[in-house]
């Protein structure tokens, strides 16, 4: 732990005397353009899960076709066209319950756990609220 401590402190003044190395900066470099496709690539992979849960829904749908039609006379047409809205609905009570229970926040916030330069600027902005205060 010391470890990480010494070399966060190390960089962090390393940043402070030179600058942001150029390879950091915000719209440029290599690792903005691999942050960039990383988060691209992300909310491609959700979208397209997404998809996939219909297609998942679909073949269920078709693999229990005699059960829906024997028990509840729906066809499969009929069964995809009530599970689809029913799933969407199911997701997203899911994720108000998700939001309002506060475990989303704590998601969030472990990432700035775990990142020392977003903890350094937390605390930066903890001691100027205390000298507003």
């Amino acid at each position: 732990m010391r470890r990480v401590k010494v070399k966060v402190a190390v960089w962090n003044y390393l940043i402070l005397v030179q600058g942001q190395p150029e390879y950091m900066t915000e719209h440029s470099g290599i690792l903005y353009k691999l942050a960039l496709f990383k988060q691209r690539y992300t909310r491609g992979t959700s979208w397209t899960q997404m998809l996939l849960n219909f297609g998942i829904i679909s073949a269920n749908a078709k693999l229990f076709e005699d059960f829906f039609l024997i028990h509840f006379g729906l066809t499969i047409p009929m069964v995809i066209a009530i599970a689809i809205p029913i799933y969407i609905v199911f997701c997203y009570i899911l994720g108000h319950i998700d939001e309002k229970s506060g475990f989303w926040q704590i998601e969030n916030n472990l990432g700035y756990r775990v990142t020392p330069l977003s903890d350094e600027m937390l605390q930066t902005i903890r001691e100027i609220k205390k000298k507003l205060d």
